[in-house]
Parts: structure tokens; C-alpha cells; sequence
């Protein structure tokens, strides 16, 4: 350990005097160098460019419960204001003095789909009858020598089988709908044991908003369980953004960000425009499914990625020049130790970082400071890092390696 010391002692001194030496000589390599006090790496990474706007989370839709009958008929809401309700879950209970003439008409919409549905059966039994007598006639008339007619007629002959195949799985199609419409009166009509009557749920997920006890419609407003954010651009922001972009949004009020898409933006502004006041035009954004907690009403942070760039090569845009009109260049320090002066052409440019989309590769070192840069073609050198130098970095390095790094690099100079 302590030969190691020694050597790297020694080196340290000898490299001191060597360099004060050459750098005192007039015409000497040091002399015409450039020094580079900083420099760096180029490197890959996603670029967004967002603007920030304010927004709060609303449900993405709102359904309405109507009530028909007249208020003597009405008998009890089965939900309270805040409940969850799934699809068919019962919302409210009447009798209907119309019990009998309802039940009828259920039975006589069921009764005509049932009807249409037969008819379509019977359709689909002509066309498969055709299509067997149709394959039957093809092939008791193929002869054991083909011609050109008969080319001609099989053709023919498959053209309609196709055509007859296509017609019965359109009309199954339309069975599968009547059968679904059937179903569906099936169960209406289960409902109907006795005159108190239960009106279910649509097809609807989510809570309970509000109940108008007065049985004025809607006698109730159903929230979907499921939320989007609503806000408003100004008329400058409203240039930059456009339906289809990417969004962030973030919140105090819970962990990490939630990602969607900007869906809707109004062509008319929320109030009625006026020339002494800035129009504001609402907007929705949609959001993808998320593992967040998060309730109606809180007021959100949201950034909206209006350009992208992913994967790509970047540098400082510190680094660049301009030497005319779109012509931009750095100074990069290549492998052979000199520096070398290179076009590019730039893409993105955000806080401070610039897409590279040519001239330069990912990992290349780049002079930040290009006023320091004396002359192109020439060597370079950079401040020497004296943490490298010390016992521990070396700790790991043989005796033999040491002197043969150390007479390398004077070899260079």
C-alpha cells in the first residue's frame, strides 16, 4: 500500500512539472489546445412540452329517473340520497290503477316480437333448403372432363351459395335481437304478481344525487361511479390545445398522477360573450382507469402534453450556435481528442433541453460553453479531477497497471 502511495506521489509531481513545461513552450500542443471547462454527455429521453391549466372532478354522466303515474299512485323511494345502485336494483315502489291495461300491452309487444322472430325462422329455412338443393344440383352436374362452361357455371353456383349464406347469418343477427327484446319483456312482466309494481335500475352504475321528494321530474338523479374533469380555457389558451391530447392530472389530495385524454372542448364560450370581458370555453377530459381515491368536487392541477417527443436524443440547448437561418451546430470532443464542429438539426426544445433529430449520437460528449473552444481540429484538455487521483481509486489497480497507465499518458503529451 504504501509502494502505491509512492508511485502515484511521484506521478503527480512528475505530470505537474511535464505539463508546466510543455505549457511554457512556446509553440507547444498545450498552448494551441482549448480548454473545456465543462462539457456533457448526450443523452435518450422523453421530451413533453404541457400547459398547465385548472380543472375539478365531476361524474362523467348524470341520469334522470321519471315517475308517469299520478302521485296517489306513488307509494315509497327505496334508496336514500348517496346510495350506491348497481344495474336493476329497485329505486322506488307504485301501484298502477292501470294494472290490467299495462300487463296487456307488455303481453302484446311480447306476443309481436315472438311472431317476427318465427317469421325470421321460417326465412332462414327456405334459404337453407336453396343452399342444399343448390350444392345437390352442382354436383350431379360436373362432368369427369371440366370446360370452359362449366368453369363458368360453378362460379355462379358459388356466388349464390355465399350470397344465401350471408343473407342467414344477417337474419340470425336479427333473431338474436328479437330474442333479447323478448327476454326483456319476460322480465317486465315477471314483475307484474301483484299492483304495487317496483321500478328498477337501468343500466346504470354509480350513486344516488339527488331525490325530488315532491315527485316532480326527474323524481331522481343518478351519478355514474365513474369521473371525469371538467374546466375552462382562455382564448389564448384555447389556440394551443386541440381534442385527442395527452393529460397528466395531479391533486394535494392524493399520491402520483392520473392520465387521460382531453375529449371534449366547447365551440361557445360559458357566458354570453361580451367585448369588455375574455371568454372562457369549458372543457372535459376523460380519464383511464385508475386505483386513486378520488371525490366529486376536488379541485385538480392539470397539464396538458400539447407536443411529445419520446426515446429521443438530447443535449443542453447551452451548447448550441446558430451560424445562420436554421443552421445550428456544437463543438463535439471526439474519441481522437480533438474537437470537432458538427451540424444539427433541432427538434422540441423544453426548459432548457433540445431534441437532437440529427447530426449527432446518442453518448457523444459535447462542449457546453462553446466560447471556449479556440480552434476546430485542434486538441482539447479538461480540469483535472482530483477525487480520481486519490489511494482509494487506485486501491483496486496492480503496481504494473499503474506505471503502464502513467507512461501512456505521458507518451501522449
Amino acid at each position: 500500500m504504501k509502494k502505491k502511495k509512492a508511485i502515484i506521489i511521484t506521478a503527480g509531481v512528475l505530470f505537474v512539472s511535464v505539463n508546466l513545461f510543455l505549457s511554457l513552450k512556446e509553440g507547444s500542443k498545450v498552448e494551441r489546445s482549448s480548454y473545456i471547462p465543462k462539457w456533457e454527455q448526450t443523452k435518450r429521453e422523453d421530451l413533453r412540452a404541457t400547459m398547465p391549466v385548472s380543472g375539478m372532478i365531476t361524474p362523467m354522466e348524470e341520469h334522470y329517473v321519471y315517475y308517469n303515474g299520478t302521485p296517489d299512485e306513488f307509494k315509497e323511494f327505496l334508496v336514500n340520497k348517496g346510495d350506491k345502485v348497481e344495474p336493476g336494483s329497485p329505486l322506488y315502489k307504485y301501484s298502477s290503477k292501470r294494472f290490467d291495461s299495462d300487463r296487456q300491452k307488455m303481453e302484446g309487444k311480447k306476443l309481436q316480437l315472438v311472431r317476427e322472430a318465427t317469421m325470421i325462422d321460417e326465412q332462414i329455412k327456405q334459404l337453407q333448403f336453396l343452399q342444399s338443393v343448390s350444392a345437390s344440383t352442382e354436383n350431379e352436374a360436373r362432368p369427369v372432363n371440366g370446360s370452359a362452361t362449366l368453369s363458368t357455371d360453378t362460379s355462379k353456383q358459388d356466388l349464390i351459395s355465399v350470397s344465401i349464406e350471408k343473407e342467414v347469418l344477417d337474419l340470425q343477427k336479427e333473431k338474436g335481437h328479437f330474442n333479447n327484446e323478448i327476454q326483456k319483456y319476460d322480465d317486465i312482466l315477471k314483475s307484474y304478481t301483484d299492483k304495487e309494481q317496483i321500478s328498477p335500475n337501468g343500466d346504470v352504475t354509480g350513486f344516488v344525487k339527488r331525490i325530488n321528494y315532491e315527485l316532480k321530474n326527474p323524481i331522481m338523479t343518478i351519478i355514474s361511479d365513474k369521473p371525469k374533469v371538467e374546466g375552462t380555457f382562455s382564448e389564448d389558451e384555447l389556440n394551443k390545445v386541440k381534442e385527442g391530447m395527452e393529460v397528466m392530472v395531479t391533486s394535494d389530495l392524493f399520491k402520483g398522477k392520473l392520465d387521460g385524454t382531453l375529449t371534449k372542448i366547447a365551440k361557445y364560450p360559458e357566458k354570453t360573450p361580451s367585448e369588455k370581458k375574455e371568454s372562457h370555453y369549458p372543457f372535459e377530459i376523460k380519464l383511464n382507469e385508475n386505483e386513486h381515491e378520488i371525490f366529486y368536487g376536488n379541485h385538480v392541477n392539470v397539464s396538458i402534453v400539447t407536443a411529445k417527443v419520446l426515446n429521443t436524443t438530447t443535449l443542453s440547448e447551452i451548447s448550441v450556435l446558430k451560424k445562420a437561418k436554421n443552421s445550428d451546430y456544437v463543438y463535439v470532443l471526439n474519441s481522437e481528442g480533438l474537437i470537432e464542429k458538427r451540424n444539427i438539426k433541432k427538434g422540441l426544445s423544453l426548459n432548457g433541453r433540445i431534441e437532437v433529430q440529427q447530426g449527432i449520437k446518442t453518448g457523444e460528449i459535447i462542449a457546453l460553453d462553446p466560447n471556449n473552444v479556440k480552434k476546430v481540429g485542434e486538441p482539447f484538455f479538461t480540469p483535472l479531477n482530483l477525487e480520481n487521483l486519490s489511494p482509494k481509486s487506485f486501491s483496486k489497480e496492480s503496481k504494473i497497471d499503474i506505471l503502464k497507465e502513467i507512461v501512456i499518458g505521458f507518451s501522449k503529451k
